[in-house]
């Protein structure tokens, strides 16, 4: 057991570490959401990547280093984005921390990362990043599997019309290893 996975399930997901499939489909879910019409237009690109806290900090610190190195290496885009670094500890313990992408690839973003597992809905963080991350033409979300959607209405109203075509969610452990739409939830 690893980190509180079974051995069993870290085969079928491809262990921590991002597998060439989970890669390719990052890459083909970034490039629908940058080409969603009225999105991303040139120039400096801002995204969001936001952490669910209740992940243990090596799977966050491995996957976030394969989701930066999968994106520099899509295009010059990445190289010189303004990434905004939302920790979701619970409803309401959000930090956001603006930092250069190749500190995720560095793990200096995690230095002072504490695992928490407080209760958390969705519809309080898609109202978060309504108010403070609606720029950010890319969000990426790192989640459990376990989370609570709280109010369906606010949740829907919070990720309609914009942010459920900008978002992108990585359940851990997820079988199909697919990102999915912040609209598909």
């Amino acid at each position: 057991m690893i980190d509180g996975v079974p051995e069993a399930a870290l085969a079928v997901c491809g262990g921590i570490k991002m597998e060439l499939l989970m890669k390719m489909n990052l890459k083909n879910a970034v490039e629908r959401v940058l080409h969603v019409k009225g999105n991303y237009t040139g120039g400096i690109l801002e995204m969001t990547l936001v952490i669910d806290c209740a992940l243990p900090k090596n799977y966050v610190m491995e996957m976030t280093s394969d989701i930066a190195a999968v994106l520099r290496s899509h295009s010059e885009v990445f190289r010189n984005v303004r990434l905004n670094f939302l920790l979701w500890r619970g409803d309401d313990d959000m930090e956001n921390q603006v930092v250069p992408i190749s500190f995720l690839q560095m793990g200096r973003c995690f230095e002072n990362y504490q695992r928490e597992e407080k209760p958390k809905t969705l519809d309080k963080l898609a109202a978060n990043l309504k108010l403070f991350h609606a720029r950010s033409k890319l969000i990426l979300v790192l989640v459990q599997e376990s989370l609570q959607e709280g109010d369906r209405q606010a949740l829907f109203q919070n990720m309609h019309p914009f942010l459920g075509k900008k978002s992108l969610f990585l359940f851990r452990n997820d079988p199909e290893m697919m990102w999915r739409r912040g609209e598909s939830l």
